[in-house]
């Protein structure tokens, strides 16, 4: 495993890599964010993120939205601490709880929307974990994974690039940081239809980012048999 592969949390150097030095990389994927999940903001929603790291995207979500009631799960220790410090300004509407993906401490239906971000390659199973989403969401909730697509074309690759504001030879450095990094453990297309087609007991689509190597999963709770 590498340094964004590990399925056990992060150690200390990840963690402080991750959380202050890699922001620039995670831009582009925030921004995609945005677009997905914002429009779907309402007030008084109840949010889960899913492998909330540093809690960058859940503050910034209760910044937008003062009414809403966002939690956020991870392993890591060391993140969410930092997260619980730069949240100080939302505490009581934020908060951040350590369990797995895998495994998480809330009833069934308890969410309105869920959401995870580059987070589903962190985990051990991920079938698993997309069957844990879809338990915590309410009947016609939304469910948003948003993830690095571990076979996006060479000019998708590049756009992120330039989004990273990677010039000269820092470009094809910066290309091969992003395949041979941050994607390896990551989905591809057809890895993630087949990983839906496992999991009836959720509603969903998988689709590509126009322009972006970027993979989004998303869809709701099926409805529950009447026979």
């Amino acid at each position: 495993m590498g340094l964004f592969q590990t399925r056990t949390g992060y150690g200390r150097l990840d963690s402080y890599v991750f959380d202050r030095a890699l922001r620039r990389l995670t831009a582009p994927f925030h921004g995609f964010a945005r677009e997905r999940i914002v429009p779907r903001l309402r007030p008084g929603l109840r949010v889960l993120d899913v492998g909330c790291g540093g809690g960058h995207f859940a503050i910034e979500l209760a910044e937008r939205e003062p009414t809403l009631e966002i939690v956020g799960v991870d392993l890591s220790t060391r993140l969410l601490a930092w997260a619980r410090e730069r949240g100080a300004g939302v505490a009581g509407r934020v908060s951040f709880v350590e369990a797995s993906a895998l495994d998480m401490p809330f009833g069934s239906g308890e969410f309105d929307l869920v959401y995870s971000l580059g987070s589903i390659k962190h985990w051990a199973d991920p079938a698993r974990g997309l069957r844990e989403a879809t338990r915590v969401l309410r009947p016609g909730g939304h469910l948003c994974v948003i993830e690095g697509d571990r076979g996006g074309r060479a000019e998708d690759v590049d756009a992120l690039v330039s989004i990273w504001r990677a010039r000269g030879p820092l470009r094809g450095l910066a290309a091969a940081f992003f395949r041979n990094v941050v994607v390896p453990g990551a989905l591809d297309l057809a890895d993630a239809a087949a990983l839906l087609r496992t999991i009836p007991e959720l509603r969903a689509q998988v689709t590509r980012a126009p322009g972006l190597p970027i993979l989004t999963i998303e869809g709701t709770p099926a409805a529950a048999s009447t026979t």
